[in-house]
């Protein structure tokens, strides 16, 4: 993280950053100081608390629906949120600054919120939430929200690279006050997420056990989806969307020996935080002093490495996935 403060733009010391870490900014010049406190410390923060936050969806993701392909994007919520950024920038919005959030922004918020609530009531329309309706309900919102952002986009060709940009992902929108809601969003949902973990665990064993053991998977179902899809928003709302981190992390965590849900959902925090910062720094210095999308390199570098993971899955199982 101290490295990736370092790169972007305009390049600064190693020693500047951890001057001022421990308290010695006042050696250093305004202008360094100002970059460090308002652009680089908000974006790598940013980067490592959405990766985190993506990476331990993920993880709930799969668990819950014991998929390993399952990843945040199934539920929908990023499509609704990326339609929501869409309309603001189309109608004209996105330069209307509220507070501190661009119409982008607040946009995302309400169309993952909007979805969300669809989803749900598609879900517990037969009575009572259950894990294949709420997957079902999840993939058709998404492609829907996906076909409505690719009519908007045909007909407001002149907006069409603004919104493009803002699907792959970036952290250069990123503030202080921004990255101070996102961190109270994704630490109290971790929180959450967290404390409800052992019922992920008791889950896998099947309804009817879960249900012997006082677990309610409908109502357990809910509230983590709830959970998932609150920080989904906010995380959405901030960079855009950002595939991949939520798929592989999972998976790579499992190369640890770590199957108890609880602290899968740390460890997944802690190596999606890792990954992001670095796809972050990778995005800064490649065509420096412009950089890459957030989204297309998590891509690059997270596609082939799921492929190497199913080959590798192939291999162990004697030619059967």
């Amino acid at each position: 993280m101290a490295v990736s403060c370092c790169l972007g733009s305009s390049n600064i010391a190693l020693s500047s950053i951890f001057d001022f870490l421990f308290g010695r900014g006042e050696t250093l010049p305004e202008t360094t100081v100002t970059i460090i406190t308002k652009l680089r410390i908000p974006r790598v923060l940013t980067a490592a608390l959405i990766g985190g936050a993506l990476a331990s969806i993920g993880a709930v993701m799969q668990g819950i629906f014991k998929n390993p392909m399952a990843d945040p994007s199934v539920l929908g919520i990023s499509s609704g949120a990326a339609l929501g950024a869409a309309i603001a920038i189309v109608v004209g919005l996105n330069g209307v600054i509220i507070g501190a959030f661009t119409g982008a922004y607040i946009g995302a918020v309400i169309g993952a919120v909007l979805t969300w609530f669809i989803i749900i009531t598609i879900a517990k329309s037969s009575g009572e939430y259950d894990t294949s309706s709420t997957l079902l309900a999840g993939i058709a919102t998404s492609s829907l929200m996906s076909a409505l952002i690719t009519v908007i986009m045909t007909l407001n060709l002149q907006k069409m690279e603004r919104i493009y940009m803002w699907m792959l992902g970036t952290f250069s929108a990123s503030t202080v006050s921004k990255t101070i809601i996102l961190a109270i969003v994704v630490m109290l949902g971790l929180i959450a997420l967290i404390i409800f973990a052992p019922m992920i665990d008791v889950l896998k064993l099947g309804k009817e056990t879960a249900e012997t053991l006082g677990v309610k998977q409908g109502r357990t179902l809910a509230i983590l989806m709830t959970i998932s899809s609150i920080i989904l928003a906010f995380c959405v709302a901030n960079a855009g969307v950002i595939g991949f981190v939520g798929l592989i992390i999972p998976h790579i965590v499992s190369f640890f020996k770590v199957y108890k849900m609880r602290s899968k959902i740390i460890m997944c925090f802690l190596v999606g935080a890792i990954f992001t910062v670095i796809c972050d720094t990778i995005c800064k210095i490649v065509i420096a002093p412009g950089e890459l999308p957030i989204g297309a390199v998590t891509s690059l570098i997270g596609a082939p490495y799921f492929l190497f993971l199913l080959l590798k899955a192939r291999r162990q199982n004697g030619g059967a996935l």
